[in-house]
């Protein structure tokens, strides 16, 4: 299986500098890629991270004469002005610049968030409690993925729900 999975706990030190998951890094390699993308999420205190492929299917969808128009278009400006490409170094770190630390409210600690195709960084506190709030969605939107997947009988069953 491939992809960014699982949650990884690391050590930010005083000058930023923290080591990427090395299965994070695998994978980057598995798609000859070496860096990933990082930016400030717009919807709360965390980072984004894509792959460049991923940054490159964003920017493709801009208007390539948008800068004729007289208008700034507000997403892929927002995103784009702050994302900042990450290269691990020979020994798997990054240095995340300080105002993406403080975006994330990231002091010493920083959690790796494997969200499939892509990640986010998270303060440990912060995810904690907002896992709470996924879960919520998630049980709500357990049925819609079910339904999604076309094969709804496929879907695991608790052992308790023919009890009841």
């Amino acid at each position: 299986m491939q992809g960014f999975l699982s949650y990884s706990l690391h050590r930010v030190d005083k000058k930023g500098r923290v080591s990427v998951p090395s299965n994070y890094r695998a994978y980057l390699m598995s798609r000859e890629m070496t860096s990933f993308v990082c930016f400030p999420s717009l919807l709360g205190p965390w980072l984004q991270a894509v792959t460049p492929k991923q940054m490159q299917a964003f920017m493709g969808r801009q208007n390539p004469l948008g800068a004729f128009g007289g208008e700034v278009e507000a997403y892929p400006t927002l995103i784009c002005s702050q994302a900042v490409e990450m290269i691990p170094d020979s020994d798997g770190r990054i240095v995340l610049p300080p105002e993406l630390l403080a975006h994330a409210a990231i002091d010493e600690d920083i959690a790796f968030v494997g969200q499939g195709s892509y990640f986010s960084l998270w303060s440990p506190p912060l995810f904690e409690a907002e896992k709470i709030k996924l879960r919520e969605r998630a049980m709500a939107e357990r049925a819609d993925w079910a339904t999604h997947t076309g094969d709804a009988a496929a879907m695991p069953r608790r052992a308790d729900a023919d009890h009841g």
